[in-house]
């Protein structure tokens, strides 16, 4: 057990500590993990994505049990705490919805995917696939759309903006390469296509590289960020790294999901926050402080959090 853990969980601690370091002695700026996160997020994981899904049977992929569970627990996170933000808060709809994205927006990229390629191989990539799929084509254009809507409110503007907003979202999301190239590897898989084993040596090259160049980049944003702990940051972590894995958990039962893709819904739940979301906040210029100190804690947290559930479900 303690070696599954280890192997689960060293390499990502170690990982994050050297990008920490790298910006602690000067060998790299924080501003430096753009270009790593640009490489991660529009190159390795899409191409680790691709693999995952262009090697995997298509009867593998056909989960409906998991995709529901899975939009169950990011989004029924997501608007517990938009819920709280306006109504216990009294959050306005932008800073509620900063909140509410802190809170339902895990880092499947950075920190899940090299926990679940360790767990259990590429097939780990597929949950992370779904789970894209979700805040892709849900999540973040919701997010879009709530935050226009409230610059319209202020401006004296209505819905009509915001139906235009939320197009021009999906299509956004539909031309990323972390939405397409999955699918597209989705739709070979199911078409029966094989690629050449050259052309999957390339793709699996380049896909590699998402675990380690993630991790590396997360210790270098987190380098120089200050911790704030109120009310709004613990109700975050709370909702984050404990109520998400509940209702993942709660949605395996509902679903009836078994054997890796319960335990991958699960683990994934307690993935800590994205640190995407933080560049969400600095971007609506709202939220900023607590969206950074969550993203901290939460990473923290997440770890030994995610020691427990490899542990527990390794035996």
């Amino acid at each position: 057990m303690i070696e599954t853990i280890l192997n689960g969980l060293l390499p990502v601690a170690l990982a994050i500590i050297l990008g920490w370091l790298s910006a602690r002695i000067g060998l790299l700026k924080h501003e430096d993990a753009g270009v790593l996160a640009t490489l991660v997020i529009r190159f390795a994981l899409p191409f680790a994505l691709f693999y995952a899904a262009a090697t995997t049977p298509a009867d593998k992929i056909v989960d409906p049990g998991l995709a529901l569970c899975l939009t169950f627990g990011l989004m029924g996170s997501y608007l517990i705490a938009l819920a709280l933000g306006c109504l216990v808060f009294k959050h306005d709809l932008r800073t509620s919805t900063m909140q509410a994205l802190v809170c339902g927006y895990p880092d499947m990229a950075y920190f899940g995917a090299p926990i679940l390629a360790a767990m259990f191989g590429p097939r780990g990539f597929l949950v992370v696939l779904v789970g894209n799929l979700v805040t892709s084509i849900l999540m973040l254009p919701l997010t879009i759309v709530l935050t226009h809507l409230s610059d319209k409110q202020e401006a004296g503007h209505g819905w009509k903006d915001a139906v235009h907003v939320l197009g021009h979202s999906l299509w956004g999301a539909a031309v990323n390469p972390i939405v397409f190239l999955p699918i597209f590897g989705v739709v070979l898989s199911f078409c029966h296509v094989k690629l050449p084993t050259p052309v999957l040596s390339s793709v699996d090259l380049i896909g590699k590289a998402s675990g380690g160049v993630s991790l590396f980049a997360l210790g270098l944003m987190l380098y120089g960020e200050k911790v704030r702990i109120n009310l709004d940051v613990l109700t975050n972590i709370g909702i984050k790294n404990f109520l998400m894995p509940a209702m993942m958990l709660l949605g395996v039962l509902l679903f009836k999901l078994t054997g890796d893709p319960a335990h991958q819904a699960i683990i994934t739940g307690a993935v800590p926050t994205a640190t995407a979301a933080a560049m969400f906040a600095l971007k609506n210029k709202t939220y900023t402080a607590d969206a950074t100190s969550t993203i901290l804690l939460s990473t923290i947290l997440g770890i030994g959090t995610e020691a427990i559930l490899i542990g527990f479900f390794s035996r």
